[in-house]
């Protein structure tokens, strides 16, 4: 059973404890964000579907996979979706020294051309926060899909995607093994929904 003391919805004190990242965006807009991709098995569906139905989104991407599929960063770029860094490989910022961390980093924004950077799990020490604030806006998000968490129903997904998404969210999916057929089933009505309340889909500007 998936964890019900979760946050689907982001506390608001969050975004005063670190003042130096981006929780929200414009009045009227919500944000659709993807991680960990580019994935040679969703990503090519996934722009399809936005194109299809007129959505820009903003991806964070590993520079190892987009060491991969560079046709796929390619085309994100040039059908106008915005893509930043998540750093080379999909590492917890704790569990590494913060040299480690610079060369994760680095490595990562040589390859995607980004002055936007989200952090794996969302989690960076206050020197590493410091470092990435001085090159790149660090961005995070308001409202977690969850999406990868097998235990949770796509059902309950679309339920809480209903009750919470308000306007200037910042939304999170994943472009990975566990999301790969989730996200065909839920994205659609989560687009709906999102238009059904007049809001309009926007990319986070770098």
């Amino acid at each position: 059973m998936f964890k019900k003391y979760r946050f689907f919805r982001l506390p608001k004190y969050t975004a005063w404890l670190y003042p130096r990242r981006i929780w929200y965006g414009e009045t009227h807009k919500v944000y659709l964000t993807f991680d960990d991709g580019p994935h040679p098995s969703i990503t090519p569906w996934l722009l399809d579907f936005l194109k299809k139905n007129h959505v820009k989104a903003t991806f964070f991407w590993l520079g190892s996979q987009v060491e991969k599929h560079p046709e796929l960063y390619e085309r994100a770029l040039n059908e106008g979706h915005v893509v930043g860094n998540h750093g080379y490989n999909h590492i917890n910022g704790r569990t590494m020294s913060f040299e480690n961390f610079k060369k994760n980093f680095e490595l990562s924004y040589k390859i995607i051309n980004s002055k936007l950077f989200r952090p794996p799990y969302g989690i960076l020490t206050r020197k590493q926060e410091k470092y990435v604030a001085k090159q790149s806006k660090i961005v995070m998000w308001s409202w977690m899909s969850y999406d990868f968490d097998l235990s949770l129903p796509i059902e309950k997904i679309l339920e809480l995607a209903q009750k919470q998404i308000k306007s200037k969210d910042i939304l999170v999916f994943h472009e990975n093994e566990k999301t790969k057929e989730r996200l065909k089933s839920v994205l659609p009505d989560v687009i709906q929904v999102v238009r059904g309340k007049g809001y309009d889909f926007d990319v986070i500007k770098p």
